[in-house]
Formats: C-alpha cells, structure tokens, sequence
C-alpha cells in the first residue's frame, strides 16, 4: 500500500501546484489587463491635454491679433478656465501613474 498512498499524495500535490499556478496566471492575467487599460487611459489623458495646450495657443495668438494686451491675455477667462481644466487633468494623470506604480509593485 505504500506505493499506492505515495502515488496519491504525489497526484494530490500535483493538483494542489497546477490549481496555484493558475491560480497565480489568472491574477497576473488581470493585473496586466488593468494596466493596459490604465494605459489606454493615459493617452487619452495625453490627448487632452495636447487639445487644451492647442486651445490656450490659439487663442492666446488670436486675442494678440486682435491686439489685446498681454496682461489682458493671461487673465482671459476662457483662458483661464482652459488652464484650471490642464491642471485637473494633470492631477489624474498623477493619480492613475500612482496606480499603476502600486499595482506594478504587487507583483
């Protein structure tokens, strides 16, 4: 019966690393699919940004055009809400790298 019972906990063992290892697969497999979409995120985030940077531009040179001065340029007010809107959005940037870092840290 010795081998007979060897043979069982060898095979009970066996199960027990195959059902860990897909176990530890499945969470990794997730953890990379949440990074991808948090980097999905970041481009568009990246995007935004770009779009805001190219409105805050355009119109900056538009009212310089028209020959306003530069002090009333800075204080615009669409001016203004453009950049508090960068500085929102540069705030999630931080937060969702920030995520990223401590889900790559679990690993």
């Amino acid at each position: 019966m010795g081998l007979l019972q060897r043979i069982k906990d060898d095979l009970r063992t066996g199960i027990a690393t195959l059902r860990l290892g897909t176990v530890h697969a499945a969470g990794r497999a997730l953890e990379e699919t949440e990074l991808l979409r948090m980097r999905l995120e970041l481009r568009k985030l990246d995007q935004q940004l770009s779009d805001l940077y190219k409105d805050i531009g355009e119109r900056a040179v538009d009212m310089k055009e028209r020959g306003e001065t530069a002090e009333r340029v800075v204080y615009d007010a669409e001016i203004v809400r453009l950049v508090k809107e960068v500085e929102v959005v540069k705030e999630s940037q931080k937060k969702l790298e920030a995520e990223m870092e401590a889900i790559r840290n679990e690993q």
